[in-house]
Protein backbone atom coordinates (compact mmCIF):
# COMPACT_ATOMS: atom_id res chain seq x y z
CA UNK A 1 0.00 0.00 0.00
CA UNK A 2 2.75 2.39 0.62
CA UNK A 3 4.18 2.32 -2.89
CA UNK A 4 1.15 2.77 -4.80
CA UNK A 5 0.52 5.74 -2.42
CA UNK A 6 3.61 7.33 -2.58
CA UNK A 7 3.44 6.40 -6.58
CA UNK A 8 -0.01 8.03 -6.54
CA UNK A 9 1.41 10.91 -4.74
CA UNK A 10 4.77 11.54 -6.08
CA UNK A 11 2.73 11.75 -9.46
CA UNK A 12 1.11 15.38 -8.24
CA UNK A 13 4.21 16.77 -7.53
CA UNK A 14 5.47 15.83 -11.10
CA UNK A 15 3.80 14.53 -14.67
CA UNK A 16 0.30 14.43 -13.40
CA UNK A 17 0.21 18.03 -12.11
CA UNK A 18 -1.65 19.25 -15.34
CA UNK A 19 -3.47 16.46 -16.16
CA UNK A 20 -7.00 17.30 -15.77
CA UNK A 21 -8.70 13.88 -16.16
CA UNK A 22 -5.83 12.23 -13.63
CA UNK A 23 -6.90 14.95 -11.18
CA UNK A 24 -10.31 14.33 -11.74
CA UNK A 25 -10.22 10.88 -11.05
CA UNK A 26 -7.65 11.23 -8.03
CA UNK A 27 -9.03 13.90 -6.38
CA UNK A 28 -11.93 12.50 -3.84
CA UNK A 29 -15.26 14.89 -4.92
CA UNK A 30 -15.03 16.22 -1.21
CA UNK A 31 -11.57 16.57 -1.39
CA UNK A 32 -9.67 19.37 0.69
CA UNK A 33 -6.64 21.05 1.23
CA UNK A 34 -5.03 23.01 3.85
CA UNK A 35 -2.09 24.90 2.11
CA UNK A 36 1.39 25.40 3.73
CA UNK A 37 -0.13 29.36 3.86
CA UNK A 38 -3.39 28.29 5.98
CA UNK A 39 -5.86 28.44 3.25
CA UNK A 40 -8.08 26.41 3.25
CA UNK A 41 -9.28 25.42 -0.47
CA UNK A 42 -11.52 22.77 -2.59
CA UNK A 43 -11.34 20.68 -5.14
CA UNK A 44 -12.33 22.69 -7.62
CA UNK A 45 -10.09 25.56 -6.42
CA UNK A 46 -7.05 23.18 -6.16
CA UNK A 47 -7.75 21.47 -9.77
CA UNK A 48 -7.84 24.99 -10.99
CA UNK A 49 -4.91 26.61 -9.65
CA UNK A 50 -3.11 23.45 -10.91
CA UNK A 51 -4.75 23.82 -14.51
CA UNK A 52 -3.38 27.60 -14.31
CA UNK A 53 -0.53 26.73 -13.03
CA UNK A 54 3.10 28.15 -14.96
CA UNK A 55 7.05 27.15 -13.92
CA UNK A 56 6.28 24.63 -11.28
CA UNK A 57 8.81 24.40 -9.52
CA UNK A 58 10.26 21.09 -8.71
CA UNK A 59 9.68 19.05 -5.51
CA UNK A 60 11.65 16.68 -3.39
CA UNK A 61 9.96 14.55 -1.45
CA UNK A 62 11.36 11.86 1.36
CA UNK A 63 10.77 10.44 5.07
CA UNK A 64 7.42 8.54 3.37
CA UNK A 65 5.36 7.07 6.78
CA UNK A 66 2.02 5.34 5.91
CA UNK A 67 -0.75 5.06 8.79
CA UNK A 68 -3.37 2.66 7.88
CA UNK A 69 -6.60 3.73 9.14
CA UNK A 70 -8.62 0.31 8.69
CA UNK A 71 -9.20 -1.34 4.56
CA UNK A 72 -10.14 1.38 3.19
CA UNK A 73 -8.48 4.81 4.70
CA UNK A 74 -4.72 5.19 5.05
CA UNK A 75 -2.42 8.61 6.13
CA UNK A 76 0.65 9.31 4.24
CA UNK A 77 3.12 11.29 6.22
CA UNK A 78 5.85 12.75 4.10
CA UNK A 79 8.30 15.82 3.60
CA UNK A 80 8.76 18.03 0.82
CA UNK A 81 11.43 20.71 -0.37
CA UNK A 82 12.85 22.68 -3.01
CA UNK A 83 15.91 21.13 -4.71
CA UNK A 84 17.92 23.60 -2.61
CA UNK A 85 16.42 22.70 0.36
CA UNK A 86 14.04 25.73 0.70
CA UNK A 87 10.43 25.54 1.77
CA UNK A 88 10.90 22.73 3.96
CA UNK A 89 7.53 21.23 4.92
CA UNK A 90 5.77 18.20 6.93
CA UNK A 91 2.63 17.17 4.44
CA UNK A 92 -0.51 14.87 5.25
CA UNK A 93 -2.48 13.14 2.87
CA UNK A 94 -5.73 11.50 3.36
CA UNK A 95 -6.25 8.42 0.96
CA UNK A 96 -10.14 6.48 0.31
CA UNK A 97 -10.10 3.50 -1.16
CA UNK A 98 -13.22 3.29 -3.67
CA UNK A 99 -14.20 0.37 -5.52
CA UNK A 100 -15.20 2.54 -8.36
CA UNK A 101 -12.49 4.97 -8.56
CA UNK A 102 -8.99 2.96 -6.39
CA UNK A 103 -7.60 5.06 -4.16
CA UNK A 104 -8.26 8.59 -4.01
CA UNK A 105 -7.20 11.74 -1.55
CA UNK A 106 -9.92 13.25 0.55
CA UNK A 107 -7.91 15.46 2.05
CA UNK A 108 -3.94 16.85 2.22
CA UNK A 109 -2.10 19.20 4.14
CA UNK A 110 0.94 21.19 4.27
CA UNK A 111 2.43 22.73 7.74
CA UNK A 112 5.75 24.68 7.00
CA UNK A 113 8.69 22.22 9.04
CA UNK A 114 10.63 23.69 11.82
CA UNK A 115 14.17 24.43 11.66
CA UNK A 116 15.98 21.02 12.44
CA UNK A 117 12.87 19.08 12.44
Amino acid sequence: MLDVLKQLECSLHHEKRHDLAWLEQTLHPEFKEITLSGTLLNREQIIAALMNEENAQAIISSDFQLMEVGTQHAILLYRTSQPDGSRAALRSSHWVLSAAHGWQMIFHQGSTAAAGS
